[in-house]
């Protein structure tokens, strides 16, 4: 009669198979539910937590390749790994993954999206002509996969620099696949695009298409905030108000970029007291902080307060200096350190005048303010050396900025006949003899 022992090891051989193929498909398994986890920490903004998840997503996926190289996981494994890698921005790794799935399994059933991050990843690595190139090849042979390739294809356009190619490449898209998993975000990033080469009423209507569509409330405002900048910018003030305090006080963190807008607006429609209340909340130390900074600095320059509008001035600079809004506050700060300097407390002296004239031109390219300064020079202190090179200084801006010969000759015309003594005056010469030159010919 058999031992008890001779009768158990065939089932003890067949729970120790078992067992082992429990373990390797419980290591991926782990490995699966990581890389589900770190996409959806990602999804969420939450990209450090999202790394530590694929770094464990790779952990278990290499467990798997190295303690049972000859499980049906591996080329699952695999794949896994050159996901995890791609998701973490490591593009180099992650092709690296894809082509060894690609040559060690060619038949496996993730060959087709191997190849598609394969190329990504190499366009995302620099490697564009190459990474183009496979994702045509995707195109061709996995029709299933084309929708996502010609995404991919439109946002490599758009994010090196090809914006108009791109935004050709999202309009087609958008027309062929409607019902894509990546329509939404094409719906996005061809308004972003429009708003980038300003084509600001266009890309209001994506982004009211875009809003009707996304689900996420957060995701929402946040184009709210890029639809009402866009109104802003297309000179629609009222329009661009109302959609900003529709979305206001819904999260703190876009509120400040909200205010700005409602506060840019105001002062656009000509309601300054009000544009003011808003921008002086604005408070932080950043580019809208300094933005918001100069602003109040300017209105208080136009109302002759200067101690305020200097204040304002070096709060921009503090705030961000490297910024324009910071460069530009420290000029005219120093510009107003001029000014009154050299002013009384009733009227601004010739030179202090020239100066803020110079700084208009020269330093701001606010040629409108300049030459109106230039004339006031001019008028207010005629017997200066000042005003003739004012007004010179006045037809040279109608001449080179505003190419208006029209409008320039009866300034030029003045020099000559109220300062004919002059350097000025002969210059003036000289520009109304090319001017004449240039009408015959």
């Amino acid at each position: 009669m058999p031992s008890g022992r001779n009768l158990n090891l065939p089932v003890i051989l067949f729970l120790g198979i078992l067992l082992a193929g429990c373990a390797y498909f419980n290591t991926f398994y782990n490995a699966q539910q990581y890389f589900r986890e770190g996409m959806r920490l990602k999804s969420e903004g939450n990209a450090g937590q999202a790394q530590s998840k694929f770094d464990r997503s790779i952990e278990k996926s290499a467990l798997v390749i190295n303690r049972y190289p000859r499980s049906r996981w591996v080329d699952d494994a695999l794949y896994l790994i050159g996901r995890a890698y791609f998701e973490k921005g490591e593009y180099a790794r992650a092709v690296k993954s894809f082509e060894q799935l690609e040559l060690v399994f060619p038949s496996s059933r993730y060959v087709p999206e191997a190849k598609l991050y394969h190329a990504i990843a190499l366009i995302r690595n620099n490697q564009p002509g190459a990474g183009r190139m496979l994702l045509e090849i995707v195109k061709q042979r996995y029709p299933r996969l084309k929708a996502t390739a010609s995404y991919h294809a439109a946002v490599y356009e758009v994010e090196q620099g090809d914006v108009k190619e791109g935004i050709d490449s999202l309009l087609k898209f958008i027309r062929k696949f409607p019902k894509s998993q990546h329509y939404l975000s094409a719906l996005r990033l061809l308004a972003d695009a429009c708003q980038q080469t300003g084509r600001y009423a266009e890309a209001v209507e994506w982004y009211q298409r875009y809003q009707l569509q996304e689900s996420n409330p957060r995701k929402r405002t946040e184009a709210a905030v890029r639809l009402a900048q866009c109104l802003f910018l297309d000179k629609k003030y009222a329009d661009a108000l109302k959609a900003a305090r529709e979305f206001q006080g819904r999260y703190s963190d876009l509120d400040e970029e909200l205010n700005l807008i409602i506060g840019k607006a105001l002062s656009a429609l000509g309601r300054d007291e009000e544009a003011v209340a808003v921008l002086v909340n604005i408070s932080s130390s950043n580019t809208r902080g300094a933005e918001a900074a100069f602003l109040l600095g300017k209105y208080y320059e136009q109302r002759r307060e200067f101690v305020r509008a200097r204040a304002y001035y070096d709060t921009a600079r503090l705030r961000r200096a490297d910024s324009d809004w910071g460069v530009m506050a420290t000029k005219r700060a120093a510009l107003l350190q001029a000014i009154t300097s050299e002013t009384t407390s009733v009227s601004p002296s010739a030179t202090a005048l020239f100066l803020l004239a110079e700084i208009h031109n020269l330093n701001l390219a606010e040629y409108d303010s300049a030459m109106t300064i230039y004339q006031r020079v001019a008028d207010s202190f005629p017997q200066t050396e000042l005003a003739p090179k004012a007004l010179l200084a006045k037809a040279w801006i109608l001449l080179r900025v505003k190419q208006d010969s029209a409008n320039a000759v009866p300034v030029l015309n003045r020099i000559i006949t109220s300062y004919p003594k002059t350097e000025y005056a002969r210059a003036a010469q000289e520009w109304l003899a090319k001017i004449t030159l240039k009408i015959q010919q």
